[in-house]
């Protein structure tokens, strides 16, 4: 009996001094991080506070002050290397290491860190995507920018953003859907701008194409958005080419009468004096022809309907 009390006791007392050991071992690793993070070597601080925490909890309650500490250190101390990254437009790094800050921090319950980190992704995507549209790398920066609304989808200005490099890879339908989602949260004047734009080189596209119905629909749509002297030049000559000449009409005054001093206006006034002469509009008619009779381009055959065909006044 005296044996088995004997053993007890001394295996009692190898734990208890085991037991001490670990926590001064864990104390020491702790102590090493706090030095390394108090001249500035926040890599080595993270990793010892990482191997002091992961030795505090196999001690267990005895060392719980110090796991304590730890699990405050270690996100605070990512999110510190993740902003450090991102002031060096070390991008996808800052990314990646902020995104273990939060996930860390919201795992030890540090919800300051938390917030910030948070905060601080979307708007690196943003800043990435920034530099991807200036570098006229459009498939990055709309894989930034949707990164931007997976997190904050009210955000107007990455909507903005996504139309105008999905309209610079063409691809029109993604284009129009986030034109119109910013315009709805409040980037109304940029987004209208993008969308009349879009439908204005669509327009072109089409009437070099020869497609004047398709020409004539996206100027249409462009002018439906936002007022524009060329809209109304591809719209006038589109609906010249199909004969629907009170489009074109219509469409080449509001030519003239905002753009009274373009450099193509004597080109206008012909196609315009084309259109009222098909509709039997002989006085309007007369009256473009005569406007181009200095222009050598088209002198001679607006003498010729001016004094013989139409017999102009």
């Amino acid at each position: 009996m005296k044996k088995i009390l004997t053993l007890i006791t001394i295996t009692a007392l190898s734990a208890i001094s085991l037991s001490a050991q670990d926590m001064e071992s864990a104390t020491t690793v702790y102590n090493e991080g706090a030095t390394a993070l108090n001249s500035g070597d926040k890599i080595t601080a993270l990793e010892c506070f990482k191997e002091a925490l992961s030795q505090a909890e196999m001690i267990g309650p005895e060392a719980e002050e110090l796991a304590y500490n730890c699990r405050t250190y270690i996100p605070t101390l990512i999110n510190a290397i993740g902003k450090e990254l991102a002031s060096e437009n070390k991008l996808d790094s800052a990314i990646i290491v902020l995104n273990e800050a939060a996930a860390v921090a919201e795992e030890y319950g540090i919800e300051d860190v938390l917030v910030e980190a948070q905060a601080l992704i979307p708007q690196l995507y943003m800043q990435q995507g920034n530099l991807y549209l200036n570098q006229k790398d459009f498939d990055k920066a709309f894989i930034s920018y949707n990164e931007v609304v997976k997190i904050n989808p009210n955000d107007a200005v990455a909507y903005l953003r996504i139309g105008q490099t999905a309209r610079r890879t063409g691809d029109i339908e993604t284009a129009l859907t986030a034109l119109n989602k910013a315009a709805e949260l409040g980037q109304g004047n940029a987004a209208n701008k993008e969308i009349a734009a879009l439908y204005l080189s669509e327009a072109n596209n089409r009437l070099k194409a020869k497609d004047y119905a398709a020409a004539l629909d996206y100027a249409q749509k462009s002018q439906a958005v936002l007022s524009n002297p060329t809209a109304m030049q591809i719209a006038g000559t589109a609906a010249l080419q199909t004969k629907n000449y009170s489009t074109a009409i219509e469409n080449f005054e509001g030519f003239i009468a905002a753009s009274p001093n373009a450099r193509n206006i004597d080109q206008i006034r012909y196609q315009l004096a084309t259109a009222y002469e098909a509709t039997g509009d002989k006085t309007n008619a007369c009256v473009n022809y005569k406007a181009i009779l200095n222009n050598p381009q088209f002198a001679e055959y607006a003498k010729h309907k001016v004094n013989v065909e139409l017999k102009c006044q």
